[in-house]
């Protein structure tokens, strides 16, 4: 199984088109989840069970990415680094773009 964000209900085209591939389950608990540990991050841990992300949400979440990206240029292993910062730079990117052009909740999960 996979971690995505997503928008719930989504009703044009483009919501349905939004689709932001976070890492597989695996993935996630082997490199995100120990290093949101490490970072006592709130919003990251939760994308394993599923979370729903709203604008005033934004800045923390968008906060917690960075550390999260810093963290990982600095302490992932080599062969995963590209792969999770990657992902965290769709959803530094995706997340603002989403809900400011007005869709109220993304689904991270």
């Amino acid at each position: 199984m996979s971690i995505i964000a997503y928008i719930p209900g989504a009703r044009t085209e483009e919501e349905r088109r939004f689709h932001v591939p976070v890492a597989t389950e695996t993935f996630f608990a082997s490199y995100w989840q120990p290093a949101a540990e490490q970072l006592k991050l709130q919003w990251i841990p939760l994308f394993s069970t599923g979370v729903d992300i709203e604008l005033v949400d934004l800045p923390d979440v968008l906060e917690e990415l960075g550390r999260l990206k810093q963290w990982g240029q600095q302490q992932a292993p080599s062969e995963q680094r590209e792969q999770m910062l990657s992902r965290i730079e769709l959803l530094e990117t995706g997340l603002p773009r989403a809900l400011e052009y007005g869709h109220r909740v993304v689904y991270i999960g």
